[in-house]
């Protein structure tokens, strides 16, 4: 058994912190699935473009069920998480444009432009790390547009059963498709008003709440719906594929 199934056995079995950093630890800075897995605290600093225009905006209810207005406190950004797979990929928003094909009728190119021109919604939730959800987690106020929007455009095969998320580092995760259709599961490019930060998916992300942060995929770049029981990056080696953190199914 290689050190990716032995870490994904482990969070089966138990999700427990000693066990699944013993592991890493013992693939070598963890070093899986022929990449790296960075756990770290970022400072801030560096320079980011001017928020997009958007004059559509609603608050949605947040992972409590209350609204924006009593969520929790905002993690500062230079003690926000970094999970990711490999270096920090350079994304050019003037050229970037997010795909959406597979099983739609009408597929999809969308610049970061016409994106943020869209209906968009405003929503408080707390990403956590699977690995350490106490200490690895950032309360954050995300803008962006609803999945489910976006999916509607689309067009969804009534074959579909899930959406495959890629981002621009290689990472892939996958939602259901009763998930990814959530109101506030979101493609997000702000992150407490202002473009989201190189590290945390600058110029698009997804954001998904109430499920372990290695759902809400950094750097979007496309979006496949199948008919397939694709797994994800992750879930390929054992993490949970409905990932709620509160363990339901």
């Amino acid at each position: 058994m290689d050190i990716a199934q032995q870490v994904g056995r482990a969070l089966r079995e138990a999700m427990d912190r000693r066990r699944f950093i013993k592991l890493m630890l013992a693939a070598g800075g963890a070093a899986v699935l022929g990449g790296y897995a960075t756990y770290r605290l970022p400072q801030t600093g560096g320079s980011r473009p001017e928020p997009p225009p958007n004059s559509h905006i609603s608050a949605i209810q947040n992972y409590t069920g209350s609204t924006t207005t009593s969520a929790p406190p905002l993690t500062p950004e230079n003690l926000w998480y970094v999970v990711q797979i490999g270096p920090t990929p350079t994304v050019d928003v003037g050229n970037y444009a997010l795909v959406v094909d597979g099983l739609v009728e009408n597929p999809l190119k969308l610049t970061y432009k016409e994106l943020a021109s869209l209906p968009s919604v405003e929503l408080v939730t707390t990403l956590q790390c699977v690995s350490d959800p106490y200490f690895l987690r950032a309360t954050v106020k995300w803008r962006g547009v609803k999945l489910s929007d976006i999916l509607n455009m689309a067009g969804v095969s009534k074959n579909a059963v899930k959406v495959v998320a890629y981002g621009a580092d290689g990472y892939t995760s996958d939602l259901p498709l009763w998930k990814a259709m959530e109101p506030d599961t979101l493609v997000a490019y702000m992150a407490d008003g202002e473009p989201l930060p190189s590290k945390h998916g600058y110029p698009v992300r997804l954001v998904v709440p109430r499920w372990w942060g290695y759902k809400s995929v950094k750097w979007l770049v496309k979006l496949t719906v199948t008919d397939k029981d694709y797994l994800g990056y992750w879930e390929s080696v054992g993490y949970p594929d409905v990932a709620r953190k509160d363990g339901g199914e």
